[in-house]
């Protein structure tokens, strides 16, 4: 009779891949989890479950059910593999298809429930203006993707850096949003972010013109596109006209431009 007892090896050669069951072994989409292992080494608590089969030969193996890339990340690190035999022959697939993943609010309340005000100030941003979790930490990280803060967010260590900007982003956005909700996609909200890097530009005189001419907002594929209706609109019936769209461009190509200065200092100082 197989032992749930937990036990611990460094002997490698005792496990067989249930290879007819299990998805095949890919490292390369593994990464997070090899970062872990790297930190934490092979945790206890998460051992890998194997079942003892005779083979044809007559000899018993330890079948990997579930667990085979903590196995080989294991093996490639020299890290001890704590294992537990199970004597279901359950389907791996099944099990863990009812598992639901984690989502970015899941990370965020993790984090805001052990003390970090970072996360709580993000979630309640995302609340206050509808926005989804990952755009609303891009907007407080001053970033326009979610992709630039993700790593700093999954780990615990996201910090709001632009509250300014964010809380004029999506000022803006939100209302334009409500006057006309088929303008309503990713594109728009690039263009929103480029403008409020725009130091001489009014929010308040763009929401007002376009509160007087919402036959103008239409919906469009590209952030430049909606950047030559913002400018159309801001300009309506004014003798001052401001180039905002040049202008939106050329703020974003000098703040992509810091950003990058800022990521070689740091790739040099390392």
């Amino acid at each position: 009779m197989s032992s749930r007892k937990i036990q611990v090896t460094k002997n490698y050669a005792i496990f067989v891949q249930h290879s007819n069951e299990n998805r095949p072994l890919d490292l390369r989409k593994h990464k997070k989890l090899m970062d872990s292992m790297k930190i934490y080494g092979f945790l206890k608590c998460f051992p890998i479950v194997v079942r003892r089969e005779r083979g044809g030969d007559g000899k018993e193996r330890l079948l990997v059910k579930d667990g085979q890339h903590r196995l080989i990340i294991a093996q490639t690190l020299g890290l001890a593999v704590y294992w537990v035999e199970e004597e279901v022959d359950f389907d791996v697939a099944v099990v863990n298809s009812a598992a639901k993943p984690w989502q970015l609010r899941d990370y965020a309340q993790k984090f805001a429930a052990n003390g970090n005000l970072q996360y709580q100030e993000g979630m309640d941003f995302s609340d206050q203006y509808a926005l989804p979790i990952g755009t609303a930490f891009a907007l407080l990280a001053g970033t326009t993707t979610f992709s630039n803060c993700q790593n700093a967010f999954i780990q615990g260590s996201f910090k709001v850096k632009d509250r300014a900007w964010a809380d004029a982003v999506a000022g803006l956005y939100g209302p334009l949003t409500a006057m006309s909700p088929h303008v309503k996609n990713a594109r728009l909200l690039e263009a929103c972010m480029a403008v409020c890097r725009v130091k001489e530009f009014d929010r308040n005189r763009l929401l007002s013109n376009a509160d007087r001419c919402r036959e103008k907002l239409a919906s469009y594929s590209t952030r430049d596109a909606y950047l030559d209706m913002m400018e159309t609109i801001y300009n309506f019936g004014r003798k001052q006209l401001l180039g905002l769209k040049s202008a939106a461009v050329m703020a974003m190509r000098e703040r992509d431009a810091i950003s990058k200065n800022k990521k070689n200092k740091k790739s040099e100082a390392a």
